[in-house]
């Protein structure tokens, strides 16, 4: 089970990590800013799906399989925090981008720093599976 949740959670982590400060940032660098903004706009579905569901597959595993309750903790706040990113925060910074409302900067804002929260949770849930081992 631990390892299975490593698996989904590094996966997403790896992911997170890499388009947040490798691939959007290079991007942005190399192309125009619209058309940087509209090719990452079009992965975040993708990318927070793919989180939604690594995180929500290890939530229910740390459910169905007594795990402590920090470990289910952190990783429901996780979820939340993705799931309120997928159905809220970004539709509404895509409806301001759209818009050319100036509100468009603070909602990127909230939603940069709500998917580096989502990464923090997530390489917290992989470090105390790999400390706690089968004791998580």
């Amino acid at each position: 089970m631990n390892r299975v949740m490593i698996f989904l959670l590094s996966f997403y982590f790896g992911l997170g990590a890499f388009f947040s400060f490798i691939v959007a940032p290079e991007l942005f660098k190399s192309l125009e800013r619209q058309v940087a903004g509209s090719i990452v706009e079009e992965i975040f579905p993708l990318y927070f799906g793919i989180g939604l569901g690594a995180v929500g597959i290890s939530l229910v595993l740390a459910f169905t399989s007594k795990m402590r309750r920090f470990l289910k903790t952190i990783l429901g706040i996780n979820f939340l925090v993705l799931l309120a990113l997928e159905l809220w925060v970004v539709p509404r910074a895509h409806q301001m981008k759209v818009a050319g409302s100036p509100e468009f900067a603070k909602w990127h804002l909230i939603s940069v720093i709500m998917s580096v929260v989502s990464l923090f949770f997530t390489f917290g849930a992989i470090v105390f599976l790999i400390v706690k081992g089968k004791e998580a």
